[in-house]
C-alpha cells in the first residue's frame, strides 16, 4: 500500500471520470460507485474487519455511544489495500483537491441498532470561498446503504458554502431540509468533498452497517 507519507501527485491518479460525473461532483459535492468491490472481495474485507474489531485497539479519539470503531486498517491486513488505490476513487479525489494529496485514515465504523445518530459536520475547517478543497471523505459499504440503518446523510452542494452551518442544524436529531440519505448497496462506494455537510444516521434496524472510511487530505 501506498505510504500515508507519500503523496499521489496530483495529474497520475487516473483519468477515469466523465463529464457528468465531473459535473455532478462539482456541483453536488458526491458521487456513488456501485460495484466496486467484487463479491469476494467484500467476504475478505468483512471478515478481515471483524478480525480487526476483535484484536483493536479501538479509535480512543471518538467515543461513540453504541457504535463499533477499529482504526489503522492499513496495518492489519493486506486485504485493505485496493481501498486507498482504487483508480476510479484516486481520479475523485484528483477532480476535488486538485493538488497532490496523500492517506490520511483508513479506519471502520459500524453503528449498532438503536445508535449511530451524529449531528451534521464536515471532516476538515471551515473554508472561504476562495480557499481550495483540502480532505475527500470515501466511504466504502460492506453491508447495504438503508432508509433504517444508519445510511450516510449529506446536503448537496453544501461545499459551496463558506458560512458555518448554524450550530441548532448542527444538533444530532435536526434535519436539514435539503439533506439526503444514500441508500446503495453492499459494494458500493459513497466518495464525497469532505467540506460537504455529513452525518451517520441512527441505525433502527436490526442488521450492521458496517463501512470502511478512508481519507485523502492535500499536502
Amino acid at each position: 500500500m501506498k505510504s500515508t507519507a507519500e503523496p499521489f501527485p496530483a495529474g497520475e491518479c487516473g483519468s477515469d471520470l466523465n463529464e457528468r460525473e465531473k459535473n455532478a461532483l462539482d456541483r453536488d459535492g458526491y458521487l456513488v460507485f456501485r460495484d466496486v468491490i467484487g463479491p469476494q472481495w467484500l467476504e475478505n474485507l468483512r471478515a478481515a474487519f471483524e478480525r480487526a474489531m476483535r484484536e483493536g485497539p479501538q479509535t480512543s479519539d471518538k467515543k461513540e455511544t453504541g457504535t463499533r470503531h477499529v482504526a489503522n486498517l492499513a496495518s492489519k491486513d493486506p486485504v485493505f489495500e485496493g481501498v486507498c488505490t482504487s483508480p476510479k476513487v484516486l481520479a475523485t479525489a484528483r477532480q476535488i483537491l486538485k493538488r497532490p494529496f496523500r492517506v490520511s485514515q483508513l479506519s471502520g465504523r459500524d453503528p449498532l441498532p438503536g445508535f449511530g445518530q451524529q449531528g451534521l459536520h464536515i471532516d476538515w475547517y471551515q473554508r472561504s470561498g476562495s480557499e481550495p478543497f483540502s480532505i475527500v471523505t470515501t466511504i466504502w459499504l460492506l453491508d447495504d446503504f438503508t432508509e433504517r440503518n444508519g445510511a450516510t446523510r449529506l446536503v448537496p452542494g453544501s461545499h459551496l458554502v463558506p458560512t458555518p452551518l448554524p450550530k441548532s442544524m448542527q444538533e444530532p436529531a435536526n434535519r436539514h431540509p435539503n439533506q439526503k440519505i444514500i441508500t446503495a448497496s453492499a459494494g458500493s462506494v459513497l466518495v464525497f468533498n469532505g467540506h460537504v455537510y455529513h452525518s451517520g444516521t441512527r441505525n433502527d434496524s436490526n442488521a450492521p452497517r458496517r463501512v470502511l472510511q478512508c481519507l485523502f487530505l492535500a499536502n
